[in-house]
């Protein structure tokens, strides 16, 4: 008989790994979600201006400025993606070295340290250190 972990083993075991996985990537797609309608949002783009693409002042740009405004925005999004490859990698020796848990912990913590700097961000440099961060420890 195979060894049971949280009193699962077999199919069960595998499905409830599969379901527990699933949520990790329903969050990384509602992180991506939640990013493209902040960017349209009248209050965001007061904040960070420029990387708004739509609305009175992104019209009244020449079309090489609102070239750069969207490339600002594709940078603020891709940040995130960035953090996530940059955290992948020394997690293989991290994970060796602390184990499993405390390295769930590790980037539970450094996510959080993430949504802190983005949420108290009112620069796009502190914006985009922030969802670095949350994909580093993602």
């Amino acid at each position: 008989m195979g060894r049971r972990y949280l009193g699962l083993q077999g199919n069960a075991l595998q499905i409830a790994i599969g379901v527990i996985a699933g949520m990790d990537f329903l969050l990384f797609g509602y992180d991506q979600g939640v990013t493209g309608g902040l960017l349209t949002l009248q209050s965001f783009i007061k904040y960070f201006p420029t990387i708004a693409t739509s609305g009175a002042y992104y019209d009244s740009l020449t079309q090489a400025e609102q070239s750069t405004q969207s490339t600002r925005q594709g940078i603020v999004v891709a940040a995130y993606n960035l953090g996530c490859f940059a955290g992948s990698i020394p997690t293989i020796w991290v994970g060796n070295w602390l184990g499993r848990r405390k390295t769930i912990f590790l980037g539970s913590f450094i996510m959080v340290i993430g949504a802190l700097l983005q949420c108290t961000a009112y620069q796009l440099p502190q914006l985009i250190v922030g969802r670095l961060v949350t994909g580093f420890g993602k």
